[in-house]
């Protein structure tokens, strides 16, 4: 229950480009049930700044493709 609050607490400060770039991430994997913990961190990952967010796009594809 902690991870949801803290999950939900960074979503209210989360600008609306990053809760843009985690929802096209999330929905680029629409089979995994992800956790709040997990969702904490993505929603992370996308406070980054556009360079390094995308390529961590680049290497979240490369896994996908490689345990198809």
């Amino acid at each position: 229950m902690e991870e949801q609050r803290i999950f939900e607490k960074r979503w209210q400060l989360a600008s609306s480009e990053q809760r843009a770039r985690y929802n096209n991430l999330l929905s680029s994997y629409p089979t995994v049930d992800w956790t709040y913990k997990e969702k904490k961190y993505l929603l992370w990952l996308c406070q980054l700044d556009i360079d390094t967010f995308e390529s961590m796009e680049m290497i979240f594809k490369k896994l996908s493709k490689s345990y198809r």
